[in-house]
């Protein structure tokens, strides 16, 4: 009993001993992900905010970032949806807030440019609604993507 006790002692006294190699990797993994996305390597930066944030569940922080190089891909569904963890885990996180709204604007803004395609803006029925979402979207700073007739 004694013996089983002491290798467990010295099982979990080992676990212990890997922690700060574990630190120095994730701000390793940290740098190499700010780095990329400040050198544009989008791709990489999500790989590396996705593998942090398995590693730390609870930060929200880190799935903000994530969601700004998603989105930088153009992966607007899984940026919204990196948003939107952030959110789960800060509910105050101003700037996660704003870019989930932003991008959901965006898409608002595509709806309205597409709806133009097929009907009269000046139609009666179509100008309350056309207004409102344009004045929303100029409030966020959203184009409006240019409709072709």
């Amino acid at each position: 009993m004694r013996s089983l006790m002491i290798c467990c002692l010295l099982a979990a006294l080992a676990g212990c001993a890997g922690f700060p190699g574990e630190r120095g990797d994730l701000l390793d993994r940290q740098r190499q992900a700010s780095e990329a996305y400040a050198a544009g390597d989008y791709a990489r930066a999500s790989l590396e905010y996705r593998y942090l944030s398995e590693q730390l569940p609870k930060d929200a922080d880190l799935r903000y970032r994530l969601g700004n190089s998603l989105a930088q891909e153009g992966e607007v569904d899984g940026a919204m949806q990196a948003y939107r963890e952030a959110l789960l885990r800060d509910s105050k996180h101003a700037k996660a807030w704003h870019n989930l709204i932003y991008l959901q604007l965006q898409g608002v803004g595509q709806s309205v440019a597409e709806m133009y395609l097929h009907i009269d803006r000046n139609d009666p029925r179509v100008a309350p609604v056309a207004s409102k979402a344009e004045a929303v979207m100029r409030v966020f700073e959203v184009p409006l993507e240019p409709a072709e007739r």
